[in-house]
């Protein structure tokens, strides 16, 4: 009889564990997506750029700012320089680079994909503004007046130098692909801007800033290549970091980042380099427009 009895109050709290198992296997679930993950703390900080100008200019552009960023942090900073604006995306989501340096759309890509934490932005980059580029000698004087000619954007996942111009040609009633004979994407603004000058496109579209500093250092002169039209302005870059980064450094590179100055060394000449006044602490409020419109253009979801 006693075995009987103990037998039975085996089988019957074999059967309450059972029923147990589905709850307790929902709150070990629950406490691993809860769990934070480790954070990481890089011996060297690997810095991805978007490959918008020639490797040459790229190099000069960020050596100052990278080798400032080393002194203050006290982590040696890399520059890596990815083939196109996908492969950047591919880089920072496979965490082969640490920190990025995102165009709006490619930045709300990687924070979409791969959580990105936005750092900070330059000054200019919340009014920032696309150019539209011919040769001096031509008649058109709108980009209207461009129909049946050929046209070239910058990379397709270029804010600058696609999605904004591309954004308010259509508000303008000017499809693209309709009203230009031809469209090319050259991958990089100064390569469109070379484009425009030895007369193989028409007309050509590319951030304002880099056509700026292609006129002050003589890679374009204003002889040769004008600006038709220039877009409205609209938020654009963003220095980003990887979530799996230790918040702690997170700190320190966005503080070293706000500290630099225009009036003390080496802020002139760093903040020169990255054609700023100064750097911003990040707002992803800021990207609220610019995200409907990538979502509008079937880049987002």
């Amino acid at each position: 009889m006693n075995g009987t009895l103990k037998s039975g109050r085996i089988r019957r709290l074999a059967r309450r564990a059972l029923m147990l198992l589905p709850a307790v296997g929902g709150l070990i679930f629950v406490a691993v997506l809860l769990w934070p993950a480790p954070s990481e703390s890089p011996a060297v900080i690997r810095v991805g750029v978007l490959p918008d100008q020639s490797p040459e200019i790229l190099q000069q552009r960020y050596a100052a700012l990278l080798d400032y960023l080393e002194k203050e942090v006290g982590v040696p900073f890399q520059l890596v320089m990815p083939g196109d604006y996908a492969e950047l995306l591919d880089m920072f989501g496979g965490r082969e680079v640490d920190i990025a340096y995102f165009g709006g759309l490619t930045y709300l890509m990687a924070r979409e994909r791969s959580g990105a934490r936005g750092l900070v932005m330059r000054d200019v980059d919340t009014r920032f503004r696309s150019v539209f580029l011919a040769t001096t000698g031509r008649p058109e004087s709108t980009i209207a007046d461009f129909l049946g000619k050929r046209l070239a954007f910058g990379a397709r996942l270029s804010t600058s130098g696609h999605l904004m111009p591309r954004h308010f040609m259509t508000q303008s009633n000017i499809d693209p692909e309709s009203w230009f004979s031809d469209i090319v994407y050259t991958g990089a603004h100064d390569a469109t801007a070379r484009l425009v000058r030895d007369g193989e496109v028409d007309l050509g579209v590319a951030n304002a800033e880099i056509v700026e500093a292609m006129y002050r250092d003589g890679r374009l002169r204003r002889d040769d290549v004008r600006i038709v039209d220039q877009t409205p302005p609209y938020v654009d870059y963003v220095w980003a970091m990887r979530p799996q980064i230790d918040p702690d450094l997170y700190d320190k590179v966005v503080f070293a980042f706000l500290k630099l100055s225009p009036s003390d060394a080496p802020g002139p000449v760093v903040l020169g380099n990255m054609g700023a006044g100064g750097f911003l602490p990040f707002r992803d409020s800021e990207f609220g427009s610019l995200r409907e419109i990538a979502v509008s253009l079937g880049l987002l979801r």
